[in-house]
This record gives structure tokens, sequence and C-alpha cells, in this order.
């Protein structure tokens, strides 16, 4: 029988030779004989890691550390799931306490964390520390750079930016970033040399929360549907539609990233959301409709529970994209209320109406097509009851609850709970999420 160091290094052998599951084998048996065994719960965790059993590895790391808090490598690999995991104070605060221990070189792992924290400030000390300490990389002196603009140091942004483009010309996030501040410097004319394009610089100052500057370049572009809509947005304005066209152009330019930004950046998990809050009520299976169904993030969720489920987007790009996940069974490029026609059992809206404001005519429709006990499930972005809809600065309208009840006539309310829609600007974006019932006689 083997001893417990026996046991952890037949695992470290399984792990290096790509074998995690084997190694998790091994070194519970060789926890079964010591379980004091620091070294093996560290290498436990990074087995676990490897298979992707994050919480599991969590408290391995977690125990490892415990029992020797000197093992550094613990606190750097907990540090990483936590923030994985999105619990970003408890990762800093453990990347700190790495770098006290001697691991410089994590500067710009805490930076990247306080960052999503929402601290440009912390974040843009860290990114400079990682370059001190001689991290000489584009993308460290681009995201130096970004927490630089965002910080209101737009001249050390610009540096920041052209620093991180002569070590990678062609790096085109950095040539929007240096474009931007120039335009936040009031060097507009200098900025068109950099990127021509007016309507991206404005919507990467847009993304920093610098809205002024951005109204600048998108008025050089107003003739352009995207640019008119923002503007409005960045303007204080309040139409009860966006400019015709907009929506269309935002998600067919959006759709091959779509995914990777909404889901991975934006944390989005309304459609999972959604569909779990229908299922509370319903078990199907049912007829659905998917109102903008964009690339297919409902139909994914719900096409288990669906005897028919058809899908519905403005962007033919969306519809493409859709169609590539082979879960619909029919699909349509078209506005949402041409696709108010038939009859369904459920009909989601995930995320719909904050691209339409008005709802007077769309809710309505809605219920004309749903049968006799039919479901409605959507979310909206929450403003305060003081108006029915707002443009928010970002182009997405906002709803208010005293809004949506006086449009459930017709409707029971099944579910009304408030919930994160998104991120934005590394911020929870508050938003509600609704479930409504078809009352009896009025389908």
């Amino acid at each position: 029988m083997r001893t417990a160091a026996e046991q952890y290094d037949w695992a470290l052998e399984e792990l290096a030779n790509g074998r995690p599951a084997a190694a998790v084998t091994a070194l519970k048996q060789a926890l079964a004989l010591d379980e004091s065994f620091a070294s093996a719960h560290q290498a436990l965790g990074l087995a676990l890691r490897d298979l992707e059993r994050l919480p599991e590895a969590h408290r391995s790391f977690a125990r490892a550390l415990e029992l020797d808090p000197a093992l550094n490598q613990s606190r750097i690999e907990l540090a990483g799931l936590l923030a994985e995991l999105g619990q970003l104070e408890e990762a800093a605060e453990h990347y700190r306490e790495a770098i006290v221990a001697g691991a410089a070189g994590l500067h710009m792992r805490l930076g990247t964390v306080l960052w999503k924290m929402g601290n440009a400030a912390g974040a843009r000390n860290a990114f400079a520390q990682g370059i001190q300490g001689g991290v000489d990389t584009a993308e460290a002196y681009y995201n130096l750079g970004s927490a630089q603009l965002e910080s209101g140091q737009f001249g050390e942004a610009e540096k920041s930016a052209r620093e991180a483009l002569s070590k990678r010309a062609e790096f085109a996030e950095a040539r929007l970033l240096c474009a931007a501040a120039l335009v936040a410097q009031g060097k507009d004319e200098a900025a068109l040399r950099v990127i021509p394009r007016p309507l991206e610089v404005g919507m990467r100052l847009m993304s920093s929360k610098l809205f002024e500057p951005a109204r600048r370049c998108l008025e050089k572009v107003a003739h352009d549907s995207q640019a008119r809509h923002l503007l409005a947005a960045v303007s204080g304005e309040n139409p009860d539609h966006p400019v015709e066209g907009y929506v269309r152009q935002l998600f067919d330019a959006s759709a091959p990233t779509f995914d990777r930004e909404v889901a991975g950046k934006l944390g989005y998990a309304i459609p999972r959301e959604m569909v779990e809050a229908l299922l509370a009520v319903d078990r199907g299976p049912w007829d659905v409709l998917d109102l903008g169904c964009g690339t297919g993030l409902v139909g994914v969720e719900i096409a288990a529970h669906s005897r028919r489920l058809v899908g519905v987007d403005l962007a033919p790009n969306m519809i493409q994209a859709a169609r590539t996940r082979g879960v619909y069974t029919e699909l349509h490029c078209a506005d949402i209320t041409q696709a108010l026609d038939g009859s369904f059992d459920v009909i989601t809206a995930a995320d719909v109406f904050i691209y339409v404001g008005k709802l007077d005519e769309v809710v309505p429709a809605i219920r004309k097509s749903l049968r006799p006990g039919g479901l409605f499930a959507f979310s909206v972005e929450w403003v305060g009851d003081g108006q029915d809809y707002r443009l928010g600065v970002m182009g997405r309208y906002a709803h208010s609850a005293a809004y949506l009840t006086r449009l459930a006539s017709g409707f029971e309310i099944v579910e009304c709970r408030e919930t994160t829609i998104r991120l934005e600007h590394r911020k929870p974006v508050k938003g509600l999420l609704h479930i409504w019932r078809i009352r009896d006689g009025n389908a």
C-alpha cells in the first residue's frame, strides 16, 4: 500500500500527463491517510480546477492555506477562482496578500479584478506597478491606458495607448483608445487622423462614461441612424422609439461577438433565469414564440420544453447565428410586431423592450397571440415610477413597474422580481423579470 507521500507523487505525475481525474483519485487517497498534508490539498485544488469543479477546488485551496499559510501558490489560485466565481473583493484581497508574500508579478491580475469591481483608480495604480515591475506588453499598456482614461488622466491615457501601439501596431483596441483619449483632450482632428470613424470613437467614450466628448464625435456622423439614436440618449431626449434602422444596425454589427461580449463580459444570465421562472409556473411542453431571439440564448434554454419554437429578430446576422444552434423549428427576420399573428402557449422577450421604448401597441398584440392560459415572459431595465419609460445614456430604454402594471390588462401578473439585467461600466444594472398569464376569457 502506498504512503500518503507516494500517492501525492503519483498524483503529480498524473497531473503533468494531463490526467486530472486520476490525480483527484490519488490525492483523495493521500488525504485519507494524512488529512493535514497541505501540499496534497493544493494539488487537489489544481486537479479539480482543471476539471472545472470550481467550488470544490476553492475548498481545497482554502484548506491548503489554512494548514500552511506559506503556500502562496494556493493563495494565487484561490484568488483566480474567486475572480471566476464573481467574488471580486475577496479575490482582490488574496492577490494583495500574495503580492506582499513576494509574488510581485500579480499586479496585473489585481488590476484586472479591481477594474471589474469598477475601481478605475485602484486598477490604474495596480497596472502601473505591474509595468514598473517588468511587465512590458501591449496589453499591459492598453489596460493602464483604459484605467487612466476613465480616471480622467487623458494625456497619460494617450501615452499608454501609443506605447501599446509601438509594441503591436495592429492593436485595434489600443488605436481606438488613443483616438478616444485625444477627443477627451479636445483634439478632435488629431483623433480622426488616428481613426477616421467618429461613431466608433464616440461609442468608446460612452463606455468610459465620457458623454460630452462622445456627443461631439456622434454629431460628426449625425446622418447615421446609430449615431442619431445615441445622440438622443446622451442629450437627455426621450423619444417613444429608437431611430429607424438603429436596432438592426446595432445587432447586425454585434452578432459575431454577441455571445462572448454579453454572456461573458456583461454577466448576462436572463435567458436561464427566465426559463426557470416559466418552468416554476408550467412544465410545458409549449409552442413558443421567442421575440428578439438574437443568437438564440433563450432558445437554447427553452428548446427542451418546446413542441414548436419560433424565433424572430430584426437583424439578419442574428438570425443566421441563431440558425447555427439548430434548436428553432422556425426563424424569421422581421419586426416583432409583424410576428404577432400566430397562436402560442408561451411568448418570451428577453431584454427586447429595452430596444423598443413605448409598449402601448406591442403588449396588446402579444396578448392576442397567446392561447387561453398562455404565458408571457419578459425582462426590462428598471426606472422609477416618475415616468413610463426613459432612454438611458447608453441608448437603452428602462421601464417603470407602474407603467407595466397598467399595460397588463387581460393578464394575471404571476411573477415580478427584481434582477440584474447586465453589467454596465462594470456595475449591475437593475431590472425586472415578469411572468404574465392570460386571464380566463381574455385570450
